[in-house]
C-alpha cells in the first residue's frame, strides 16, 4: 500500500517560505556596521554629508510601496533625508546593503549601515529612524 504524500505539500511549501524569511531577516543583521563606500550616483552631496539617510527600495509593482508613496515623498521634501531608488534598477546595490526585497529601509549612520528593515512602516516609524 502507497503512502499519498501530496497532503505534505502545503507544509513543504510553509516550511520554505518560512525559512525563505528567517534568510532575509538574518542576511539584513550581516550588513549591519558596513561602511557604504560611494553614493555618488544615487545620492546627492548633501544627502551624503548628512548624519542619518535613509535609502528607500521601492518597486513599481510593491503594492505597499505605492501606498507609502505620499508619505515617502513628504518626509523626503522635508527632511532631504529619504533617498528613494527602484530596487530592480539598483539591485546590486540593494543586495550590497542587505535589502531582499521591496519595500526596504536602509538607515545609515555617517555613511554606516545602521539597520535594514524589510517591510512597510509607518510614517511614525521613519521620523524615528531619522531621530525627527
Amino acid at each position: 500500500m502507497e503512502e499519498d504524500y501530496t497532503k505534505y505539500i502545503p507544509l513543504i511549501i510553509i516550511g520554505f517560505m518560512t525559512l525563505m524569511q528567517i534568510y532575509m531577516r538574518l542576511s539584513t543583521r550581516l550588513v549591519r556596521g558596513k561602511k557604504i563606500s560611494s553614493l555618488g550616483d544615487v545620492a546627492t552631496t548633501e544627502q551624503q554629508k548628512m548624519e542619518r539617510l535613509i535609502i528607500y527600495f521601492t518597486s513599481g509593482f510593491c503594492g505597499p510601496c505605492q501606498t507609502m508613496a505620499p508619505m515617502i515623498e513628504q518626509i523626503s521634501t522635508e527632511t532631504g533625508a529619504i533617498v528613494k531608488l527602484d530596487a530592480l534598477e539598483y539591485g546590486e546595490l540593494a543586495t550590497e546593503m542587505g535589502a531582499r526585497g521591496a519595500p526596504a529601509f536602509v538607515l545609515l549612520d555617517n555613511g554606516v549601515i545602521n539597520k535594514v528593515h524589510l517591510g512597510a512602516l509607518t510614517e511614525k516609524r521613519i521620523k524615528e529612524m531619522l531621530k525627527l
